[in-house]
Formats: structure tokens, C-alpha cells, sequence
């Protein structure tokens, strides 16, 4: 079985500082087997740790997309998606190129970025999975939301680390039969066990200074 991570971020975000090749030591030494680079509307980190990490684990190219709506992840891309189109079309887009199309901390009160129970309810028929668990989630009612909210109506469920920072990668894993394509990853996952562990708030203070450090940078 493999530990699978995700949802997480790296420098290529704007707001984690992790370099490609150090997230790769950190796969590595935390048995990580396959990572999904989800970075903030862009996939040029995931397309370049793909090149690094070679044999070393599996890498999927993916995209956490910020809809007009909320978030939205896309695995499996070959092209990079465009931020603040209707959620309707960003979904469309992903399938468009075979990706598979994840649904991120719908429920998460703290963050605008979540999309909420009236726009879930709107594409839960076009999603293929939804986040249950998110370890960035301060407060654990949001995500047993979540829980519940896929039970209720049959959606397939994933955790995520959502990782920004070197201590968070790993803290919600999915473990899942070895795969190779997205179809074959469709299916592992939808039998897939879960290991979680939620990250604390410190995270969500260190995510601010870096994105503010890199705002001032430029």
C-alpha cells in the first residue's frame, strides 16, 4: 500500500517557502510513496518536481484553482488553469484535460477560499471527491461537516495535509493500492484508508509571514 499525500503547497505558492528538492527529502523521510503538488493556481512547481523526484516518488501534477466561487483542486493536469472563472467551468476544464476534480475544505469557516454548502450542493454531481478531513481546519466541526456531508449524498472521500511549511507534509495521509493512471488512481482511492492529524493553529501565523515576506520581495 502507499501513503499518498493530497493536497499540499511549495515555494511555488504564495504562501509556503518549502524549495522542490527539500519536499523531496521530506517524502522520503516520512514514507510518503506519492505526493500531488497542488500549489495556488499554478502547476510549474508540480511539472518541475515531477522532473526531480524521477523514480524517487510518484508525482501528481495538480492545481488548487481559486474559482469565483472557492477552491477547487485539479489532478492529473497538463495545462495550468485560470483563476476566477465560474467553478462550473473550472470544473469543466479540469475534466477537459482527464483530470480528476477534488473539492478542498468546503466547509472551513475561517477561510473565504472554501466554497460552501449552497455551492457544493450546486456541483457535488461533477466533483469526484470530496476533503473530509483537512489538517489546516482550526475547528473540528468543519470537517465532520464535511464527513457527513459526503455520506449523506454517496460523494467519495480524501484527507489532505494541505501543507505549507517542512512540519506539516504527511499529517493526512491516504492509503491506497499502487497506481499508475488517473483511472487507476480513481479507483485505489475510492477504496483508500485515511491517517490524519490536525496541524494546530502556529501554522496559520507562519504562512502569513512568508506570504507577506514574499509580497515585500517583489
Amino acid at each position: 500500500m502507499w501513503r499518498v499525500e493530497l493536497h499540499c503547497h511549495s515555494e511555488h505558492s504564495r504562501d509556503s517557502d518549502t524549495a522542490l528538492l527539500k519536499l523531496i527529502e521530506i517524502c522520503e523521510a516520512r514514507k510518503i510513496d506519492a505526493i500531488a503538488l497542488t500549489d495556488h493556481n499554478e502547476i510549474t512547481g508540480a511539472v518541475r518536481l515531477k522532473q526531480l523526484a524521477d523514480k524517487r516518488i510518484k508525482v501528481i501534477i495538480g492545481e488548487e484553482i481559486a474559482s469565483k466561487e472557492g477552491d477547487v483542486i485539479g489532478l492529473f493536469l497538463k495545462e495550468k488553469i485560470e483563476a476566477r472563472l465560474p467553478i462550473e467551468e473550472t470544473i469543466r476544464q479540469i475534466k477537459a484535460q482527464g483530470g480528476v476534480v477534488l473539492l478542498p475544505h468546503p466547509f472551513d469557516r475561517i477561510r473565504h477560499e472554501a466554497v460552501g454548502k449552497t455551492v457544493t450542493d450546486r456541483v457535488k454531481g461533477d466533483i469526484d471527491f470530496i476533503e473530509i478531513f483537512n489538517s489546516r481546519c482550526l475547528f473540528p466541526g468543519d470537517n465532520r461537516k464535511a464527513k457527513r456531508y459526503a455520506k449523506e449524498n454517496s460523494l467519495s472521500p480524501f484527507v489532505g495535509s494541505d501543507a505549507h511549511t517542512k512540519s506539516e507534509y504527511g499529517r493526512s495521509v491516504n492509503i491506497m493500492e499502487p497506481f499508475r493512471t488517473p483511472e487507476e488512481f480513481v479507483q485505489s482511492l475510492k477504496k483508500a484508508t485515511f491517517k490524519t492529524k490536525a496541524s494546530g493553529p502556529f501554522v496559520h501565523v507562519r504562512t502569513k509571514v512568508v506570504k507577506i515576506r514574499k509580497k515585500n520581495k517583489k
